[in-house]
């Protein structure tokens, strides 16, 4: 009875950690990153951004995510927005897709931009609903399956220090960084509703009538909906940020 016993311990003990075994990958990727907010109008204005993602830098495609909308400016650093976006997904690092696959989403996000003596702070808050057309076996071939429906909000803090200046405008040279949290919402959604969370430190600059660059490094913390599986991404990550108007103004 006792050798039983301590045979099913052993059992209980091996069998649980198999369940509780996680894997990770860690990936090094380049996001390049064009995200223009252009007036065309007194209080409203056009987002477009376009964000090319390449796996081991350059080597392989990681995404491409095109992402256009309205932004309407409600006056003392509030907006709100929303909008379409398309994105694909590749097979990539450690733990790749079966295929090619897109995404598609409709969005919208509620911001607060203010000023805290040298500090600029923007808080944003955005929702997405998502239709992600998830790799399925298709007589024989992975291939996009149907469309499936889930629902995520993200959180974004970012905090940014002028360099060269007491504040942030035309010429000046500032330091920034941001976290941006995720989770996901719906039936589709596994166990755990933590979808990824988004760290960025880099330096900037604004140029005169364009806008502002970033350059820095993006690390990204994904975890699967199984809560087994681990991705991160070590990224350095360039964006081009300009708010030049696409209206006449005479």
């Amino acid at each position: 009875m006792r050798i039983r016993l301590i045979v099913l311990f052993i059992l209980l003990i091996f069998f649980g950690g198999v369940k509780a075994q996680v894997i990770k990958a860690i990936n090094q990727n380049l996001w390049l990153s064009y995200v223009g907010v252009h007036p065309i109008s007194k209080n409203l204005s056009l987002h477009a951004e376009v964000s090319w993602r390449r796996n081991e830098l350059f080597r392989n495609p990681q995404q491409l995510l095109l992402r256009t909308g309205l932004i309407g400016n409600l006056g003392k650093g509030i907006s709100i927005g929303g909008g379409y976006c398309y994105v694909i997904t590749y097979p990539y690092g450690g733990m790749p897709a079966k295929s090619t696959f897109p995404e598609n989403r409709i969005w919208q996000q509620f911001q607060v931009r203010k000023q805290v003596k040298h500090l600029e702070m923007v808080s944003r808050i955005r929702l997405e609903q998502r239709f992600v057309y998830q790799p399925t076996l298709q007589a024989g071939i992975w291939d996009a399956g149907q469309a499936v429906y889930s629902t995520r909000f993200r959180y974004m803090q970012r905090v940014s220090l002028p360099l060269s200046a007491s504040v942030i405008k035309e010429n000046v040279f500032y330091a920034t960084a941001f976290d941006e949290i995720f989770y996901g919402f719906g039936r589709q959604i596994g166990k755990y509703n933590f979808d990824q969370n988004r760290v960025f430190a880099g330096l900037g600059y604004v140029f005169p009538k364009f806008g502002r660059m970033e350059f820095g490094y993006f690390h990204q913390h994904i975890k699967r909906s199984s809560g087994t599986k681990i991705e991160n991404n070590k990224t350095i990550q360039i964006n081009f940020l300009p708010n030049f108007s696409l209206f006449n103004n005479k």
